[in-house]
């Protein structure tokens, strides 16, 4: 081989470690699923998490939806539950008590059985959403709308669990 080849071989091999290096930069940034929350929301996110695991009521995931979650393997998962019934919509906020940092947020429609079911961290940070429609659970792409839904819900949990003026 000679001198100029080893050079091509060089520069060929420079410029594809740093494409790789681009591509997989850009891949990191689009999985992720939101932004980290601002550091007075996290904080009371936690006082949320650690208000429902010490005050809240012993209660289980039932093995679809914990697998679905991706919190176990077709076992129930034990929570801390809060609860909050406004007619015939269900409200939850359960903390896993294998795992303070799998906090599921929920709503349960239970004129049309609808569930939707979102997977946070102890910080606020959405992993993933599931939807019950009609007895079967799925797991999807967060969508924008999610998300809104998402920031309504863990608002409402936050205005109840973690107020503001609280210490």
């Amino acid at each position: 081989m000679s001198k100029s080849d080893g050079e091509r071989s060089s520069r060929f091999a420079l410029a594809v470690v740093l494409l790789l290096t681009v591509v997989m930069s850009v891949s990191a940034t689009h999985a992720q699923v939101q932004p980290l929350p601002s550091p007075r929301v996290r904080k009371r996110m936690v006082r949320a998490v650690d208000k429902t695991l010490q005050d809240g009521r012993q209660a289980k995931l039932p093995p679809h939806l914990s697998t679905l979650l991706g919190l176990s393997q077709e076992k129930e998962c034990l929570v801390m539950q809060g609860m909050v019934r406004t007619g015939e919509v269900v409200q939850g906020f359960d903390v896993s008590t294998a795992n303070k940092n799998d906090v599921v947020l929920f709503v349960v429609n239970e004129t049309t059985n609808e569930q939707t079911l979102y997977l946070t961290s102890r910080e606020g940070v959405l992993r993933k959403v599931v939807m019950v429609e009609q007895g079967v659970g799925r797991v999807q792409k967060p969508t924008r709308e999610d998300r809104k839904g998402f920031e309504k819900e863990k608002q409402f949990w936050l205005d109840l669990l973690a107020p503001i003026d609280a210490p």
